[in-house]
């Protein structure tokens, strides 16, 4: 045998293993991204939660401690929205504000012993490209009337800053992976309803 037909061999082996190898790798990534696919798929739930308000005594103060959490976000992902629906079934009317407590991002935690509530929504708000953010319907509750407390997250599919959605999305899907039965984002807020004399 020549060297020249050794060579031919040779080249002719390492072009079937590198299209061998090519058509794995491609099977490999289609399967991943399908089970990425399906995974996020079915990952938000959205509630609708309920305080009634009954005040006992003239100057009372009410508080309900309520929890949001999110089980999984992604860019491109349907607009978010949970809410908390408060009656007063009081005879004063009532008003309403609120104080976050506790936030949780994947594995980052904010809480009301080193930050502000306003620092926390700031955080929520600016320093991610999904956005969450809070919103009371009204601000002061007739008699038998109700408003809504809601929380909102929004992280369309271009954000504006590519390297952001890759960074962010990466880590919520390694996040759940990692930690399949926890809340990618859990939020916990104080609702505090006060007389309005």
């Amino acid at each position: 045998m020549t060297k020249q037909s050794n060579y031919k061999k040779i080249k002719k082996g390492l072009r079937r293993r590198t299209i061998f190898f090519l058509i794995l790798t491609l099977i490999g990534n289609a399967f991943a991204w399908f089970i990425y696919s399906n995974k996020i798929s079915t990952s938000i739930n959205v509630g609708v939660k309920s305080w009634k308000i009954t005040f006992a005594q003239a100057g009372t103060t009410l508080e309900n401690n309520v929890v949001f959490s999110v089980d999984s976000i992604y860019p491109g992902m349907s607009n978010y929205t949970d809410a908390i629906e408060i009656r007063n079934s009081g005879e004063m009317a009532a008003n309403i504000t609120y104080e976050l407590t506790y936030v949780k991002v994947f594995d980052e935690v904010y809480t009301n012993e080193t930050y502000t509530s306003s620092q926390m929504e700031n955080i929520l708000a600016n320093n991610y490209p999904f956005k969450v953010t809070f919103v009371v319907g009204s601000p002061t509750i007739g008699i038998t009337d109700s408003t809504n407390f809601e929380m909102h997250i929004v992280w369309p599919y271009e954000s504006g800053d590519d390297d952001l959605d890759t960074f962010w999305g990466k880590k919520s899907y390694d996040f759940q992976n990692t930690y399949p039965l926890e809340n990618e984002i859990e939020v916990k807020v104080k609702i505090v309803a006060t007389q309005n004399s």
